[in-house]
């Protein structure tokens, strides 16, 4: 493969693994990249920022090495499982359900809303059981379950 071609495969590969929000492999990512810019504070953060600080890392051999171990890494880590992290949009989700619920009226169109959004999550939860963010949980996913499984109760005893 010429270099041009590996340097493309890993932008896109630690593009997308980056994009699965597994916070630890994105912080050791954040180092790599700040080591290789010289610029002390890379948005990890921020697409567009992170695209920049790709663009430049992997024009230098060193750094495209150490790239293609990190996301070979992040791969491993989680197993292949391509499954983002479920605690980026369950805040979100959480916050949606209560809302439905709480309103004057709960239509049979909202209840059905609610039920689908469960469902979803359900299955992103399901889909996520072995990566990191799940099976060590820290405090703060802890804390979102917690909260997801008391949204979920409510709307399920409205069924």
């Amino acid at each position: 493969m010429g270099e041009l071609a590996a340097a493309s495969e890993v932008h896109v590969m630690v593009s997308f693994w980056w994009s699965r929000g597994d916070g630890l492999a994105n912080h050791q990512l954040g180092q790599i990249l700040s080591r290789a810019s010289g610029v002390d504070g890379v948005d990890i953060t921020d697409p567009q920022s992170l695209d920049r600080a790709l663009r430049i890392a992997v024009a230098d051999p060193a750094v495209l090495a150490e790239l293609e171990a990190w996301w070979q890494m992040v791969e491993t880590r989680r197993a292949g499982n391509g499954t983002r992290n479920p605690g980026l949009g369950l805040d979100q989700s959480i916050r949606y359900l209560p809302d439905r619920l709480d309103a004057d009226t709960v239509t049979p169109e909202a209840l059905g809303e609610c039920r689908r959004q469960v469902a979803a999550v359900d299955q992103t939860i399901i889909s996520a059981k072995n990566l990191p963010e799940l099976a060590h949980p820290d405090a703060e996913m802890l804390d979102l379950l917690g909260r997801y499984l008391e949204a979920r109760s409510r709307v399920l005893a409205l069924a």
